[in-house]
């Protein structure tokens, strides 16, 4: 009887390790190749936005301050590629954060650079404001399945930034090609209205506003979108391509914000007529 008991005793130290072990690994957040897609993609975005920028660089900028430029762009351009080294089958999110926040403070230092030259080099200032829009859409990749509150509120500051930025674009874009148009003023005047409420909640957020006060001030964006897209719905696609694009972008970022927020019920959502 003894032995049996010493037998099974030697059996459960050696199954106890195995249990934890199990346990940990189910605990591992390790990603598989389906969730390293999205990530992959975003991370060859950013590759190709860089590059366009050191094209824009070279084309545009002289002096050796500005090859400074070049070559800072070209570390980012190394430090994407060493991340996308990193996405490998069953690696940690961890393991991606760390790489990531290396890359994301590497190429904050590379926009810096650029926004110091000034709005008169129209041309960087854009093709760097693309890079930025690349960097955000792939810390949403790479964070949008991490529920933990410290990444939850990085998200939906990046997001409401872009959100602001783009519907500022879309007003831009919108004045530009119907500003003019007849019967179009109304598309017009709701797409800046647009603009200016997606200002004013980004302003909330940077303000430190709880998830409440938050949920609140979107209502504005949110009324706001609905209106826009009564008119965006109206426009014939094969006449308002580009602006229709853009529109996308938006509606994209609005149901990113509208789910990040918790908001119940259907969102205003933009149909384009094919």
């Amino acid at each position: 009887m003894f032995s049996k008991w010493l037998f099974g005793l030697a059996v459960l130290m050696l199954v106890a390790p195995l249990a934890v072990h199990g346990q940990r690994a189910s605990k591992d957040d390790s990603l598989g190749r389906e969730e390293l897609a999205p990530i992959q993609e975003a991370a060859r975005e950013l590759a190709r936005e860089v590059e366009y920028l050191q094209e824009d660089i070279v084309t545009e900028l002289k002096g050796a301050k500005e090859r400074t430029l070049y070559r800072q762009a070209d570390g980012v351009l190394g430090g994407v590629e060493k991340f996308q080294r990193a996405l490998k089958p069953n690696v940690s999110r961890d393991e991606l954060y760390k790489a990531f926040d290396g890359l994301d403070q590497q190429l904050h230092e590379l926009l810096k650079g650029v926004q110091a030259l000034g709005k008169e080099q129209r041309l960087l200032q854009r093709s760097a404001a693309r890079v930025g829009d690349a960097d955000d859409q792939l810390h949403y990749a790479l964070s949008s399945h991490d529920t933990s509150e410290i990444r939850t509120r990085q998200v939906l500051e990046r997001q409401t930034r872009a959100l602001a930025a783009a519907a500022s674009r879309l007003d831009k874009t919108a004045e530009y090609a119907l500003g003019t148009v007849r019967g179009r003023g109304v598309l017009v005047a709701n797409l800046g209205k647009l603009a200016e409420a997606a200002e004013r909640f980004q302003k909330s957020q940077a303000s430190g506003a709880d998830r409440e006060q938050l949920r609140r001030d979107f209502a504005s964006v949110n009324r706001a979108w609905e209106r826009a897209v009564r008119g965006l719905e109206d426009l014939k696609p094969q006449e308002s391509v580009h602006l229709l694009r853009s529109a996308g972008s938006v509606d994209r970022l609005h149901e990113r914000l509208f789910r990040l927020l918790g908001l119940k019920g259907e969102r205003p959502h933009l149909t384009i007529r094919t």
